[in-house]
């Protein structure tokens, strides 16, 4: 999320977007969703990964496992997704998670609200290092549950999982102090072969970064090549999807504009998100990267939202974090996680928005105005005891029960608060 790049924007500016036929000549998407149906991990892989997973959610550490062993987790994790292309499918019910930076007991706290795969479907938007002190403990965990449930796992690439960013924000210290450079390097590998894009149920597109003027149908995303050199991180679509953010206040109006902030790639406007969920008939765009008050933002009329992930981030922010459910028929609300404090370590003007904060009650926005739309289900509220689920259990799988109550016992310490705005749209097809 944070940092900025040094990779310089196209310096012409871009069309408009066209409508042009989005049924694409060849969809590699399908090809790889089979992949992944069939795909099995060898038996001492697959018991590997479970071991992992058990120690990371229990004790949250990988002490113990030999640099091999975590070497195994990551050549099966590029084997699994070396076919994958940039832009995959995946079919809801599925829990969306925004950036995670390395807060690895936060990310726990949520499993212990949403479920652990497989019982619940997981789709992350990147930015899962830097920053926070866990990055290693977040890939490897994530890994491994890909490993285990290939269809129930879904890991895009963030602005933070290209060598550049982590070199200098945070992971690559942990991998060098903790397991050595070559490792860090290893791990690249693995963030090279991660797609960029998804598509949830043919209405709701999710990315990390944002939409691109380059864009001008499904087809250039059926196209787009899985970027791996620097290079390829720093030009075109692939750069967009992982970079670009949403105008906000008086720049809302524009159309494309080069993004100051980051020095890099584009910022776009309402009428800019409108036409791309237009050409591509979608219902949303859902995106991470930046740091949202309360967890999540609706942007560009509610057509855009934005899911982070990681409260109170870096220690000082006081944000909240949501998670972004998305049920079968594609009515989608909001866990919301109150941060943990130390009032001690804030400052006079923390204090006052913490103070604000908690009288609000971190209240979630609509996403639309009271009823909804026409033609669409109508709206439901969602509180903490109905929004949160246990982790399920498989009768096959010892992991799944393990897991289950691990999570119990560390949704026990539990957020402050949970509030969930939900919505719908009908799928049209």
């Amino acid at each position: 999320m944070a940092g900025s790049s040094t990779a310089s924007s196209r310096a012409q500016s871009p069309s408009n977007l066209s409508s042009i036929p989005t049924v694409p000549s060849a969809d590699p998407t399908i090809a790889y969703t089979e992949h992944e149906k069939k795909w099995v991990a060898k038996p001492e892989v697959r018991g590997l990964a479970k071991r992992f997973v058990n120690r990371l959610i229990k004790h949250q550490t990988i002490d113990g496992f030999t640099d091999d062993e975590v070497n195994v987790i990551l050549n099966t994790t590029i084997e699994l997704l070396s076919p994958a292309p940039a832009f995959i499918r995946m079919t809801a019910p599925v829990v969306i998670f925004g950036d995670t930076h390395g807060q690895f007991s936060d990310l726990l706290r949520l499993f212990g609200h949403v479920g652990y795969p497989p019982s619940t479907r997981v789709l992350f938007l990147g930015d899962y290092v830097d920053r926070g002190r866990k990055s290693i403990e977040i890939v490897m965990l994530l890994f491994a549950l890909k490993l285990l449930y290939p269809t129930q796992v879904q890991v895009l690439r963030g602005n933070h999982e290209c060598a550049k960013m982590n070199r200098l924000y945070g992971f690559y210290e942990q991998c060098r102090r903790d397991r050595g450079v070559v490792l860090w390097k290893k791990f690249n590998q693995v963030f090279n072969e991660l797609p960029l894009c998804c598509l949830v149920s043919e209405r709701i597109i999710c990315m990390h970064g944002g939409i691109s003027p380059d864009i001008k149908s499904l087809d250039t995303l059926y196209k787009l090549k899985k970027p791996r050199t620097h290079a390829e991180c720093d030009t075109g679509v692939a750069l967009d999807l992982m970079w670009s953010d949403p105008a906000a206040g008086a720049d809302a109006c524009c159309s494309w504009q080069f993004n100051k902030m980051r020095n890099a790639s584009w910022m776009f406007g309402t009428e800019s998100v409108k036409e791309f969920n237009r050409i591509l008939d979608i219902d949303i765009v859902v995106r991470a990267h930046e740091v949202c008050r309360n967890g999540h933002l609706f942007y560009c009329d509610k057509n855009l939202v934005t899911v982070f992930s990681a409260p109170n981030y870096c220690g000082t922010d006081g944000n909240a974090a949501s998670v972004m459910r998305v049920s079968k028929d594609l009515k989608y609300s909001f866990l919301t996680m109150k941060p943990r404090l130390n009032k001690n370590d804030l400052s006079k003007e923390k204090m006052e928005l913490l103070d604000k904060q908690n009288k609000n009650d971190i209240k979630s926005p609509n996403p639309m105005p009271k009823g909804g739309p026409p033609g669409l289900a109508s709206y439901s509220s969602l509180d903490m005891a109905s929004s949160t689920t246990s982790s399920g259990t498989d009768s096959s799988e010892s992991l799944a029960s393990d897991m289950s109550s691990s999570a119990a016992s560390t949704a026990s310490s539990s957020c402050a608060t949970t509030d969930t705005s939900s919505a719908s749209k009908s799928s049209g097809k």
